[in-house]
Parts: C-alpha cells; structure tokens; sequence
C-alpha cells in the first residue's frame, strides 16, 4: 500500500465508521475491514484498566465460536502474550510459536481451531481502557511481509472501533463514573499527593469532615475500600 492509497482508505474507512448508528454495525464493518486485509476473523477486546487485578474485559469476534468457549474455559485471558504486549498501544504483535512458547497449550490449541496465522495490534480510548484487535488465518505465515502496514491499519481500526463503542454509549466502554464535582476533583488531587484529610482541609479551607465526606462517597462510587484506591482509579482511568 503506498502513502497515497495509504491516506485514501484512512478517509475512507474513517467515514464508514462515522456513519455506523448501532454497536452490532461494529462487527460487519470490522469483517469486512479484516477480510480487505486478507484474513477470515477477528477479535476485538476491550480491556478496563481497573479492578487491576481483575479487569474487566468484552468481546466482540467473529472466531469459531468452539474455540471462543474453549479460550474462556481455559482461561487463556491470564496466560495469552498478546494481551500483554498489546497493553502498549500501537504495537503490533506478529502470532508465532516462539511467542506463544511459554502460553501452555494455547498456540497448538488455536491452530487446530483454524487459526494458523495472525497479527494483533491495540488503540487506548479517552478512559484508557485499552482496545485489541486481532485478526486470523487458516493459512500459516499471512503476516510475515505486511508487518508495518498491519500494524498502521489496525491500530487505526482499534482506535476507530473505540470511538464508536463510546459515541454509541456501549456498556463495553463504561469503565467508572466520571461524574465528579470539582470539589470531588481537587479532594482527589490531594489525595494522590500524600496529603491527609486534615492537610487537605487546610489547602482548600474546608472542614476534614466534609474532606472525610466526599472521600467516603468516592469510595463508595468506585466501589473500593480506602482513599489510596480511589487515587490509583482514578489516575488509571485517567480522570486526574
């Protein structure tokens, strides 16, 4: 693909996306995209960047359902190495055995499901929860000349799948209230600096009761258990 055809489909595509009305739009649009590239299937995964240790995560496919329930079952989320290096945005991971060497059984699982081949690449969206896209082939070696232009158009169609996901208000991209006061907001600030409740009463002349207050509030929101929560979430999430 040359730069100019390069900037004509980027346009293009961009449109199409643009014009979709309806999450389940999303997956016909994302085929029809994967299948110009080349390939028979894709992933798209909505990673939420919190709980940490938990986070929670959506799929939209179009894989062999079977080997979509024997991932899960399997749970592969914990041990697939794309979701790992995918959590750098715009870095394109190129399927192989030697970088599935140490997932257990997942690559030899996955290429007698029919995915023999295959290229992943990831976008973040405004509440950094992250977006990747993965597509497949039945035949082995599909992405080993194509790596720059596969990387270039799928993070573009990651980054445009995300847009459409939060335009559409899909639950997919509700990662955390953002309904938060600028008072809620500055208490937050705070907090992420160290300060204390009575610290934060002095900087900003109110009372640590009403400091107390809205922490509790906070934390009851984010559903966690201490004020150090609500700072890591919400940097996370990128509301401070």
């Amino acid at each position: 693909m040359t730069t100019d055809n390069y900037f004509v489909w980027r346009g293009e595509t961009e449109k199409q996306f643009q014009a979709l009305t309806e999450v389940m739009q999303l997956k016909s649009l994302l085929q029809h995209q994967i299948e110009a590239l080349g390939f028979d299937a894709f992933a798209f995964l909505v990673q939420h960047p919190v709980p940490f240790t938990r986070p929670r995560i959506f799929l939209f496919s179009t894989y062999p359902s079977g080997w979509v329930k024997r991932y899960e079952s399997q749970n592969y989320y914990a041990v697939d190495p794309v979701l790992v290096r995918c959590q750098q945005p715009g870095r394109g991971v190129d399927w192989n055995a030697e970088l599935f060497a140490e997932a257990g059984n997942l690559w030899a699982e996955a290429n007698a499901a029919g995915l023999m081949s295959g290229f992943s690449c990831s976008a973040m969206a405004s509440n950094r929860a992250i977006g990747i896209l993965s597509i497949s082939s039945p035949h082995p070696s599909q992405t080993r000349h194509k790596r720059i232009q596969l990387e270039v158009q799928l993070h573009f169609l990651a980054e445009l799948s995300l847009r459409v996901l939060e335009r559409l208000n899909d639950g997919s991209m509700v990662v955390l209230s953002k309904d938060f006061s600028q008072r809620e907001l500055e208490i937050l600030k705070w907090t992420a600096e160290g300060k204390t409740s009575a610290e934060i009463s002095l900087i900003l002349a109110i009372s640590e009761h009403t400091v107390n207050f809205h922490q509790k509030n906070m934390q009851k929101r984010f559903n966690v258990s201490n004020k150090t929560q609500i700072a890591c979430y919400a940097a996370a999430i990128g509301l401070i």
